[in-house]
C-alpha cells in the first residue's frame, strides 16, 4: 500500500464527509419549497378583498302610556257609631244620600279646544268617516261594566254622564289610538236636607303612594275618616301622621296601616285627635300605590254643618294659589301646615277684580303644625288667595254658605261649606270636568302675570259653546259666571282653560246648588293642568 493511499477506513470516512453537505445542503430547499404552496395561499388570502361589514340592526320602539284608570270615592260613608238608635226617634240621624253622580271627560291630545278654538278637522275621523275620539268605560268595585257609551264629537271629546252610582266606581279613558288622552272625571254627592245636608265634589285619581289632607275638624259633632283603598293585587303599608294646632298628634300605635290587596281600611281621625277644629293628615304609602279620600261631616248640635270628600292635596310649596274663594255673609279662613321638621313663616294675600284686597303678614307656623287665619272684613264677592312661605307648606281656604232657618228654636240655620285647594299653573291649557247636574256657580282666574284667557264650554254630546275671553292684569282676579258658559241655554258639562301666557293663571271652580228651600249648597275644584304631551319610552332589544 503506498503512503498516501487511504486505508478502509479512511474511505468511508471521505465518504462520510463528501455525503453529508449533500444532506445539509437539502434541508433548507426542502423546507423552502414546502413553503411555497402556503405562501400561495397567504397570497391568494391577502389579494381577496375583505367582506363587507353587516350592520347589526337592534329592535326598536316608543312605548307611549296605555288609557288611564281615575278611581273615584263613591258615596259618602257616615261611621256606623253615629246612627245609635235613642230614645227619642225624632232625634235619629237621617242618613246621607247613598248615591253619587259622575261626570267624566275625555280629549285627544290634540284637540282644538286644548288651544283655545273650536275646529273640527278630517284628521279627527276615523277610516269609516266616524269621529276619533276618546272612550270612557266606567265599571264598578269588582270590574262589572256601568256604562260603556260615549257621546263622542268630531271635536276629539267624549263625555260621559251617570248618575244614581252606589258603588265606588272607575273611569277607564282612552284616546281613539289606545293611549292616554287628557281626561278629568268628577263625582257628585248632594244632600239636600237632614243632619248631612251638604255637596260634595270629589276628582277621582289614580292611585299614589304619598297623600296629604288638610282643613277637616274633629271636634265635638263633627266626623272626619281617611279612606284606604288598595286596588293592585300586592299588599301595601300607608305611614299615618296627623298634624293640629298643637304640633302633631301623637298616633299611639296607629301610624301603621297595612291594606291588603283588594281591601279598604278607614282611620277614624277623631279617635286618634280629636276636639280640633282644623287637622292635617298625611300618608306616605310602602307597597303598591293606594287610593286615599277623607271624608268629613259636621254638625252644630241639632243644625247641619255640611260635608267635603276631599282628594289629596298637592304637594306643598313656597308659593301657591287658591283660586275661586267665595265669601257670602260667613268670614272665610286660611289654614295652613308645615309638614317639616323646622318652624317657618308664611305671608297671605287675598286679591279680587281690582289687585290686592287684603293681606296677612309673617305668620308663624311651627314645626308639624295647623294654623288657621281668619279673614274678616271681606266683602261678598269671589277672590283669590296666594300664599308665600320661606319653607314649603300645605294652604287651603275654608268658606262657608248659610242656609234658610229651619223649623223650630231649637235648630239654627244650617250651613254648608267648602275647602278651596291649590290650583296649579296653567302650562298650556286646563281641563275640569263639572258635576253631573252640570255648571252653576263660577270660574275665578287668577292672573300673576298679564294674560288673556279663552274659556270653552263643552255640552253634554261633546260640542262646544262659544269661547269666552277674559283679559286679566297681573295681581288680579276675574269671575266667569255660569250663564255666560251655558249652551243653547243649557249647563255646561265641561271646561277648557287656555292661557295667553304658559303659567301666568291659576283657575277654579265654585259650585253652587239650590237645596229646593231657598239655601245654597257649596263645593270647589281647582282646575288641573293637561297634560298634552305623553311621555314616551324607548325600548331597544339588547344581547
Amino acid at each position: 500500500m503506498a503512503e498516501n493511499d487511504p486505508g478502509p477506513l479512511d474511505d468511508a470516512a471521505d465518504a462520510s464527509e463528501v455525503r453529508a453537505p449533500r444532506r445539509g445542503r437539502a434541508r433548507p430547499v426542502l423546507a423552502v419549497a414546502a413553503l411555497i404552496p402556503l405562501a400561495a395561499a397567504i397570497g391568494a388570502v391577502s389579494v381577496a378583498p375583505p367582506p363587507e361589514t353587516t350592520a347589526v340592526t337592534r329592535a326598536e320602539t316608543r312605548s307611549q302610556p296605555g288609557p288611564s284608570t281615575l278611581r273615584c270615592p263613591g258615596p259618602l260613608q257616615i261611621p256606623e257609631g253615629l246612627f245609635t238608635e235613642g230614645a227619642d226617634d225624632e232625634l235619629a240621624l237621617t242618613p246621607p244620600s247613598d248615591s253619587i253622580g259622575l261626570n267624566s271627560v275625555a280629549l285627544e291630545t290634540d284637540s282644538s279646544l286644548l288651544f283655545g278654538t273650536v275646529s273640527g278637522s278630517e284628521t279627527q275621523q276615523q277610516a269609516d268617516g266616524s269621529a276619533r275620539a276618546p272612550s270612557l268605560t266606567t265599571v264598578d268595585g269588582d270590574g262589572s261594566t256601568l256604562e260603556d257609551a260615549t257621546a263622542a264629537s268630531a271635536l276629539g271629546v267624549g263625555v260621559q254622564t251617570l248618575g244614581e252610582i252606589e258603588q265606588t266606581p272607575s273611569v277607564q279613558a282612552a284616546t281613539a289610538e289606545g293611549t292616554r288622552p287628557v281626561a278629568d272625571a268628577v263625582q257628585s254627592s248632594v244632600t239636600t236636607s237632614g243632619d248631612f245636608r251638604s255637596l260634595a265634589l270629589s276628582r277621582c285619581e289614580e292611585p299614589t303612594t304619598d297623600a296629604s289632607f288638610l282643613g277637616v275638624s274633629t271636634a265635638r259633632g263633627d266626623s272626619s275618616v281617611l279612606v284606604l283603598r288598595n286596588p293592585t293585587q300586592r299588599p301595601a303599608t300607608a305611614s299615618v301622621q296627623i298634624w293640629t294646632e298643637d304640633g302633631p298628634a301623637p298616633m299611639e300605635g296607629r301610624s301603621q296601616v297595612t291594606v291588603a290587596p283588594g281591601d279598604e281600611e278607614r282611620v277614624l281621625l277623631e279617635s286618634v285627635a280629636g276636639g280640633h277644629d282644623a287637622i292635617g293628615v298625611h300618608a306616605s304609602v310602602l307597597g303598591a300605590p293606594l287610593s286615599m279620600h277623607v271624608q268629613t261631616t259636621q254638625r252644630d248640635g241639632l243644625t247641619p254643618g255640611g260635608a267635603e270628600i276631599l282628594s289629596p292635596l298637592p304637594s306643598a310649596a313656597v308659593e301657591q294659589v287658591l283660586p275661586g274663594l267665595e265669601v257670602a255673609g260667613e268670614t272665610p279662613t286660611v289654614v295652613l301646615a308645615n309638614p317639616r321638621g323646622a318652624e317657618t313663616t308664611a305671608s297671605i294675600e287675598v286679591t279680587g277684580p281690582d289687585g290686592p284686597v287684603t293681606a296677612a303678614e309673617d305668620v308663624d307656623v311651627p314645626a308639624g303644625a295647623v294654623v288657621p287665619v281668619p279673614l274678616p272684613s271681606l266683602a261678598d264677592g269671589a277672590y283669590s288667595i296666594s300664599v308665600r312661605s320661606q319653607d314649603p307648606v300645605l294652604a287651603v281656604a275654608r268658606t262657608a254658605a248659610t242656609g234658610e232657618d229651619l223649623p223650630g228654636d231649637t235648630i239654627a240655620a244650617p250651613v254648608d261649606f267648602a275647602l278651596v285647594s291649590q290650583a296649579p299653573a296653567l302650562s298650556t291649557s286646563g281641563l275640569l270636568a263639572l258635576p253631573p247636574e252640570g255648571a252653576v256657580g263660577a270660574l275665578t282666574l287668577a292672573a300673576t302675570e298679564d294674560a288673556s284667557v279663552t274659556v270653552v264650554p263643552v255640552g253634554s254630546d261633546g260640542t262646544a259653546g262659544t269661547p269666552v275671553e277674559v283679559d286679566l292684569d297681573a295681581g288680579t282676579s276675574g269671575v266667569v259666571p255660569w250663564h255666560e258658559l251655558a249652551i243653547d241655554g243649557m249647563r255646561t258639562r265641561a271646561l277648557t282653560v287656555v292661557p295667553s301666557t304658559p303659567g301666568a293663571v291659576h283657575a277654579g271652580w265654585m259650585q253652587r246648588e239650590d237645596d229646593g228651600n231657598g239655601g245654597d249648597l257649596i263645593s270647589s275644584l281647582p282646575v288641573p293642568s293637561a297634560q298634552l304631551d305623553a311621555e314616551t319610552l324607548t325600548v331597544r332589544l339588547a344581547e
